[in-house]
């Protein structure tokens, strides 16, 4: 019985062992060449280690900076004792060959201590892949040529190039580019080649210098021949800075050093290329399944800075190129700024089209307002002219009954034997003085009625006051009232329209008269002109009627109110209308001494006009 519980006990044990063994981590080993610390190199394997992560959180990456093995004449690489004794015991699931150098390693360790990993070799030309197509459980990726398209990009942006130098690691023993002469030869019949590969920096710097003209220069070194680790940015930015020829590069890393760029293997893009067949391996496909695929095609990337100081041409560029290190245009650089100020000038845009649309709509009610006014004036003036129409008609009599008169007189003469020639000449000439005056208070009469508005002139309101006076004789002889006449001298002249101006005078006289109708005693009417306190010119019409009858003075002015009993009372309004109009104002007041009302209008002061006193004489 006790014998059966401790079969149970471990029976238990390695059940629970088993899932556990099952569920180890995945680990890769990755490859490097010794000392390799390149930004290219170090941008890689951690590309690398973060895809890896992504997809397997508990896959473990170790890495190995080794030189390849020595290959003998037999064609199998020696596997270093100290290094087959560091990994023995270990597990590796795949193991990654850096560069072509370290497949043979990979295959050897492979070989001796896992013979169940995988081996992917990441960086393989066509013949490479093409004589590893027996070797089992493999994967590889295949580079793009990118020497070759780096070679077609010289002559396509400086197609007057002479001469290649290339800065390598040697052209016959490149594991990263290994046909290097071959690829040159394509343009041997363009250009000369020269080799400036497996040089110390001293030596190297003074033959840049001396590079003759239409040189184009190739900077591709990884390592020196002796293993020694180059500072290649450093290098790099000594033979742009010393060189007088332009600079290509093939890695990415060495953008931003004075070179002018190229067709570029980006490390990230690399990683991810590798760490997708890592993932697929790690999930359980085959490794016969996936076989050796190409890498993701380099990337053209140029230097804007380089190429301006080459002046190399944008229309040069091949349509898939990316430019870096252009300065951001005004959209880019202040989209922010840009988009605010659209902003700003849409909304004043649109207040400055609703502001002229409003500046037209009050026009064209001003317009209009003026229009009406006009209109209004017009019957205005037809009321005051019925109202004188007994006055006109006597006006008019008086000519045409002299003319009649001297007309008879003029036939009795003729039938004398002898006609006195005097005084038929007299009576001609009266008979036209007559016809001329009736004519004369016919015109006026025509015009005041039926004349628009004209422009306005500069007038003296003195004449315009005595203009009136002559108008309302006959009408004041009739109504046997009196108009006194009190017009200051000196006073400035107005800028006005004439016709408007008269219309004023002449309502507010024939309202002094119709307020002192009423009365059994007639009085007179005062207008009198004054200059006021402003320089401008004060018009005053006093009546010596029962005043304002208690109304107050600012309803006198509303539209058709009226104290009498047939008017329409748009006489006052339209007179202050007129006044505003010509920048005045128009006021009832109460008189200081005595009963009655006096209306008060001023005008300003029309501008003085200036003479040239410079003018030359007689001009």
């Amino acid at each position: 019985m006790r014998f059966l519980l401790r079969w149970l006990l471990l029976a238990a044990a390695l059940g629970a062992w088993q899932p556990a063994a099952a569920t180890a981590p995945a680990r890769v080993l990755l490859l490097m060449s010794t000392g390799n610390t390149t930004p290219w190199s170090v941008q890689f394997a951690q590309a690398l280690r973060g895809a890896l992560l992504r997809g397997h959180p508990r896959a473990e990456l170790d890495i190995e900076m080794i030189s390849g093995p020595r290959v003998p004449p037999s064609g199998t690489p020696e596997l270093p004792p100290w290094l087959a004794l560091k990994y023995a015991g270990r597990r590796y699931d795949v193991v990654v060959a850096g560069t072509a150098e370290q497949l043979p390693l990979g295959l050897a360790l492979r070989g001796r201590l896992w013979p169940e990993a995988t081996l992917i070799a990441p960086t393989l030309d066509v013949a490479q892949a093409e004589a590893l197509k027996g070797v089992p459980r493999l994967t590889g990726l295949v580079s793009g040529d990118f020497v070759r398209q780096n070679l077609a990009l010289v002559f396509q942006l400086l197609p007057g190039t002479r001469h290649v130098a290339v800065i390598a690691t040697s052209l016959d023993n490149d594991s990263i580019r290994p046909r290097w002469r071959s690829e040159l030869a394509r343009w041997q019949d363009r250009a000369s080649l020269i080799d400036l590969s497996a040089l110390d920096t001293e030596e190297l710097l003074q033959r840049v210098q001396r590079l003759p003209p239409d040189t184009v220069l190739y900077f591709a070194v990884p390592v020196t021949t002796t293993g020694t680790v180059m500072l290649q940015r450093d290098l790099l930015q000594q033979v742009a800075a010393t060189a007088r020829a332009p600079v290509f590069v093939d890695a990415s890393p060495l953008l931003d050093t004075g070179a002018i760029g190229g067709w570029v293997m980006l490390p990230d893009v690399v990683a991810r290329d590798v760490a997708s067949q890592l993932d697929r391996l790690l999930a359980g496909t085959p490794p016969e399944r996936i076989g050796i695929e190409p890498h993701t095609p380099p990337r053209l990337q140029l230097d804007w800075r380089v190429l301006q100081r080459w002046g190399i041409a944008g229309e040069r560029l091949p349509a898939d190129s990316e430019v870096l290190f252009q300065p951001p245009g005004l959209w880019q650089a202040y989209r922010g700024t840009v988009l605010a100020a659209v902003a700003v000038l849409l909304v004043q845009s649109a207040l400055i089209l609703a502001l002229v649309l409003e500046r037209r709509r009050r026009r064209n009610a001003e317009l209009r307002a003026h229009r009406h006014l006009r209109d209004l004036a017009r019957l205005n003036r037809s009321g005051a002219i019925s109202a004188l129409s007994a006055a006109l008609a006597h006006e008019i009599n008086q000519p045409l009954g002299s003319i009649l008169s001297n007309a008879e007189t003029a036939e009795l003469l003729l039938e004398a034997p002898q006609p006195p020639r005097d005084e038929l000449r007299e009576l001609v000439s009266a008979i036209r003085e007559d016809d001329l005056r009736a004519a004369a208070v016919l015109e006026r009469l025509r015009a005041w009625i039926a004349k628009a508005p004209s422009e306005p002139q500069r007038l003296s309101i003195n004449g315009l006051a005595e203009e009136v006076a002559r108008m309302l004789r006959i009408e004041l002889r009739l109504r046997e009232a009196e108009l006194v006449l009190q017009l200051e001298d000196g006073l400035p002249e107005v800028l006005a329209d004439g016709v408007q101006i008269q219309q004023v005078v002449l309502n507010l006289v024939l309202n002094a008269l119709d307020a002192m109708q009423p009365l059994p005693r007639r009085g007179s009417v005062t207008l009198r002109t004054e200059r006021n306190a402003k320089g401008g010119v004060d018009v005053c019409v006093a009546d010596q009627g029962p005043g304002l009858s208690g109304v107050p003075a600012e309803r006198l002015f509303e539209p058709f109110f009226s104290t009498k009993p047939q008017g329409l009372g748009v006489g006052l309004s339209i007179s202050r209308s007129i006044v505003e109009h010509h920048g005045g104002t128009l006021r009832a007041e109460a008189p200081v001494h005595g009963d009655g009302a006096v209306f008060r209008f001023t005008l300003p002061a029309a501008p003085k006009v200036t003479h040239d006193t410079d003018a030359a004489p007689g001009r």
